[in-house]
Order: structure tokens, then sequence, then C-alpha cells
């Protein structure tokens, strides 16, 4: 939506792109993190590094819970095509 001074009502929009693949979980990190935590240009310096170091630390917190929700979902998959497709099954855990 445009304001009536023509500036987006939307906010930044931003576009990411890869080539051949998805993202990984870093990016994904990366992504989520300016939602997550904003520290403002004008804050006082002692402010912003302690929202800098909280920043890092929910970026690695978010890494590894997108990997444990991968390989959770690869487990899934697994168990799902064992059954019929014990092949297929075999190459969803190596992957």
């Amino acid at each position: 939506m445009i304001g009536t001074d023509g500036v987006s009502l939307a906010g930044n929009v931003k576009a990411y792109t890869t080539s051949g693949r998805g993202l990984n979980v870093e990016e994904l990190a990366e992504m989520a993190l300016p939602k997550l935590i904003h520290v403002a240009e004008t804050a006082c310096p002692a402010l912003k590094e302690q929202a800098e170091l909280f920043r890092a630390r929910i970026k690695v917190l978010l890494m590894q819970y997108m990997t444990q929700a991968i390989k959770s979902d690869r487990t899934t998959l697994y168990n799902q095509l064992k059954p019929g497709n014990p092949d297929v099954a075999e190459i969803i855990l190596r992957i």
C-alpha cells in the first residue's frame, strides 16, 4: 500500500535469491533477526553493544533450532517413506 505522500506503508522490502539451492540456515537466521531485534541508530553506544551481543546469541540459537527442525523433518520423511520406498528413505537420511 502506498501512503498519500508516495511512501510505501509496507516498510522496506528486501529480496533474497540463491542459485541452484534454497536458503540455508544462516541466511534464514539473518533474515529473521531484523524482525526480532532492532537497535536505533540513536541508541547510546553501550546499549548498541549489548544489543549486538544479544543479536549474535539469538542468531546462534535460531540456527541451532532450524538445524534441528530440518533433521526432525528428514526423520519424519524417512519414517513415512521407509515402508514402501526404503531406498528413497535412506537417501533422505544421507542428504
